[in-house]
């Protein structure tokens, strides 16, 4: 095989951005799409000149001319899509979070070692500058071992409510400081507790659905480190801060202050943009989707080990899951299996 012919199952706002990283990968070739709204095949079909659209995503994955797929669907339906996708042969990129509970990504993990198929989540940050950088110098031993890390994680409001709903989406712990957590094992290895706190201090719809737009979040790791995170839905930009200290040194990423140019966009009433104001040229995120692309088709192909694997993201899902636990108890909660 040279090339990987790629399905994509969902064609909403992330699988545009999924399809120009892939359409920048040579070894991968966009050759289908499905979608429950027929125009949004058609669109994303039109945009990047895919030659097939599929009137279901088990038609999809019957075809004989999609080796893998990106499921970029919402995150409550992401469990079946990938466990028929595994149970078909097929290689999965999961959006990320890869699943709502646990015992989800356990079973998707599960139906994906079982089949012998690949499976990659979204945990692109471990693919973009300055992190992977990051990542081999303390690989390296060149700051020693770790002894703490910290974080500040800015998302953007959601754009529908069924981000909030933690039968759907499942807040901001599962949506978006997920990253942080996966970014955080990475770095650090295992977590060994967590304790957590927030609340719903902005938003009706997190109101509505008891889940935190703002969080702070401890953890102790099994090496002895010590990691802090606050995030927030409620910031009006998007980005993060990270400082990391060893005893040998130390790393400060802020990609608040700069990302290789800044944009000014004016206020449209007419048409509100969350990009509106001073923001960061995100070119940094874009180069980290190309390459969270090439290296799924490149783990396929066999040229690369896979990395943000199914294990990886359910060791995340359950820092998550306990972060959320911890908030609503007061307690501080140990990691099932830490000390392994």
């Amino acid at each position: 095989m040279e090339q990987v012919r790629i399905g994509i199952i969902g064609a909403g706002r992330i699988s545009h951005v999924m399809s120009a990283a892939h359409a920048q990968v040579p070894e991968s070739k966009l050759a289908g799409v499905f979608d429950v709204v027929p125009e949004a095949s058609e669109r994303l079909a039109r945009k990047f000149d895919i030659p097939h659209i599929f009137s279901s995503y088990q038609d999809m994955l019957a075809s004989d001319e999609i080796d893998a797929v990106l499921v970029c669907t919402p995150t409550f339906l992401h469990e079946q899509i990938v466990i028929d996708a595994a149970n078909a042969g097929k290689h999965v990129f999961c959006q990320k979070p890869m699943a709502l509970t646990v015992e989800q990504c356990e079973r998707m993990n599960e139906a994906a070692l079982r089949n012998g198929v690949k499976l990659q989540v979204g945990f692109m940050i471990r693919f973009t500058p300055p992190f992977v950088e990051v990542k081999e110098r303390i690989d390296s031993g060149e700051i020693g071992d770790i002894i703490a890390i910290r974080s500040a994680v800015f998302g953007w409001e959601p754009t529908a409510e069924w981000f909030y709903d933690p039968n759907q989406g499942g807040g901001l712990l599962i949506d978006t400081i997920i990253h942080t957590f996966d970014l955080y094992r990475w770095y650090a290895g295992e977590v060994a507790s967590v304790f957590a706190d927030g609340g719903a201090y902005v938003f009706d719809g997190a109101r509505k659905h008891g889940t935190p737009d703002n969080i702070m979040c401890q953890m102790k790791f099994e090496n002895g480190a010590v990691g802090s995170i606050y995030g927030s839905w409620s910031s009006g930009y998007g980005d993060k801060t990270m400082e990391i200290y060893g005893t040998k040194g130390s790393f400060f990423i802020d990609l608040m202050e700069a990302q290789g140019g800044r944009a000014f966009i004016k206020k449209n009433q007419a048409a509100p943009s969350p990009a509106e104001g001073w923001n960061n040229l995100g070119v940094l995120w874009k180069f980290g989707y190309q390459q969270e692309a090439r290296h799924f088709t490149h783990s396929i192909l066999g040229r690369v080990a896979p990395s943000a694997t199914g294990t990886d993201a359910v060791e995340a899902q359950k820092l998550a899951m306990l972060a959320d636990r911890s908030i609503r108890t007061a307690e501080v909660l140990r990691v099932q299996g830490a000390g392994r």
